[in-house]
């Protein structure tokens, strides 16, 4: 096994062309190389092998027994061989595969329908599966190759072995409906404890940066409600039940119809990253690079 695994793989691409053409002239003329390269490269494996594998005629050459039993299984890999490579070049040319997009359904709902969209009107035949789990459970998958690209709001924990793609800049901001107490009034950091708030869980990946910001500044905060979907708590601001916290640029349009009212405050909310993470072994994937060129 060893000393056959040392036969040089050219030899078996000369030998199957010629087989197949059974003719050296025309198979020289297929590799695009002199005739006595070919019958070289015969006789060297010939020579590897220990066996005769073409008998010479006036027509040009036939297999020998041993020769037909190698012709298939040289047959076999070399199908596989130029299957793979029609397959990469359909890949290449997006003629066809898939891509496994992590994120959560904020995310989803609020940025990436657009671009999944827009990409599968640009690539209709790459399938596209969406994998709506919490952050966590979205980078285990992708780790075991589940999942292809895993987006998610910094900060949060993503694994050493991922690549992170800024994509936007996100800040968090109080808003209240047309007919809120709260609307005129310059909000404080005291304040913060007196507010109706509505906000997302708190073991939730969005709600991190303001659970720092009330612990940085000593702020006991007493929720109204908390909801574990910011569209509902968007609808909670909107009919009057609350203070809700939600992510500017996701109800900038709101904000332009005057449905909702940003809340005037004496404190700046840190910003937080909208980013997408591809482990590092995935980089050059052609399907995945041109999906993120869609979303720059």
């Amino acid at each position: 096994m060893g000393d056959f695994m040392k036969t040089n793989l050219e030899y078996y691409r000369v030998f199957y062309v010629v087989a197949k053409n059974k003719n050296i002239t025309q198979a020289a003329n297929e590799l695009v190389v002199s005739q006595p390269a070919v019958s070289k490269s015969i006789k060297a494996l010939e020579r590897d092998l220990g066996t005769t594998l073409f008998n010479r005629n006036k027509d040009g050459v036939l297999l020998t027994s041993a020769g037909e039993v190698l012709f298939e299984k040289i047959k076999q890999a070399m199908e596989l061989i130029e299957s793979a490579e029609e397959d990469l070049d359909s890949l290449n040319h997006m003629e066809k595969g898939t891509i496994h997009i992590g994120a959560g359904n904020t995310i989803m709902q609020r940025y990436l329908m657009p671009y999944i969209k827009e990409f599968h009107e640009l690539y209709p035949n790459i399938n596209v599966i969406v994998h709506t789990v919490v952050t966590p459970e979205l980078f285990k998958r992708a780790q075991l190759g589940l999942v292809d690209i895993v987006f998610t709001h910094l900060p949060n924990n993503v694994p050493d072995d991922f690549e992170t793609i800024p994509l936007k800049k996100l800040h968090d901001i109080f808003v209240v409906n047309r007919d809120s107490k709260w609307r005129e009034k310059t909000i404080t950091k005291k304040d913060l404890s007196k507010l109706p708030l509505v906000l997302l869980p708190f073991d939730a990946s969005n709600r991190k940066n303001f659970n720092k910001f009330c612990q940085s500044n000593n702020i006991v905060i007493h929720p109204l409600m908390e909801i574990g979907n910011d569209l509902i708590i968007e609808d909670c601001a909107l009919n009057g039940l609350g203070v809700g916290l939600v992510v500017k640029e996701y109800v900038q349009n709101k904000i332009d119809q005057g449905e909702l009212f940003e809340l005037n405050t004496n404190f700046k909310m840190s910003e937080k990253d909208l980013v997408c993470c591809i482990e590092s072994n995935r980089m050059n994937n052609i399907i995945l690079k041109n999906f993120v060129n869609l979303l720059k």
